[in-house]
């Protein structure tokens, strides 16, 4: 008896339709993915266990929206952090490689959110935007870092270099959750 419910339980995992663009596992009779909207394929193709683990971590598109709201995170986030905070605690002051070693790890939490929420595979997301959000701080913290105190323009390029990297590991991250939580395939 246990035998069959083994044997049940393989076949209806079997007859789940896994999609081309996330890895969610879908119900035989859904048109599109539970998880990332896209069109399922009538005909599934049979990957081999090494081809399944080499395709778990590659992302396959790119959507500009996700890095929209990506720098819009890390701009919302820098912006509480490193620019309302000081006025509501006096004594924290984030100004040169300070502050940006602080938008590092916002940019990190913020990785792991969009890699959390997002649909799909959003490593490069995250990084893009880390990118773009590095400029504006970049010239924030150049700005408003006194004369004399201020770190040379390169160590502002490595924090921001820094930045765009722990980004992408925070949505890797974020992606590995994702898969954890949603009933994605594991790798």
């Amino acid at each position: 008896m246990a035998g069959e419910a083994t044997i049940g339980r393989s076949m209806a995992q079997k007859d789940l339709i896994v999609c081309h663009v996330c890895g969610f596992k879908n119900e035989p009779q859904t048109q599109r993915c539970v998880s990332c909207g896209a069109r399922l394929e009538a005909v599934q193709v049979e990957y081999t266990a090494e081809e399944e683990a080499a395709r778990a971590n590659q992302q396959e598109g790119f959507s500009i929206l996700w890095v929209i709201i990506a720098f819009v995170v890390y701009v919302v986030l820098q912006g509480l952090i490193i620019g309302a905070l000081p006025f509501v605690i006096p004594s924290y002051d984030p100004q040169g490689f300070a502050g940006l070693a602080i938008s590092v790890v916002v940019w990190f939490f913020g990785g792991l959110a969009v890699g959390f929420f997002s649909p799909g595979k959003t490593f490069l997301e995250p990084a893009v935007g880390a990118l773009i959000a590095a400029i504006p701080t970049i010239v924030y913290l150049k700005w408003s870092t006194p004369d004399g105190f201020e770190p040379s323009l390169i160590a502002y390029f490595v924090g921001g270099a820094m930045g765009v990297m722990i980004s992408l590991f925070g949505a890797f991250l974020g992606e590995q959750a994702q898969r954890a939580t949603r009933g994605h395939k594991k790798a």
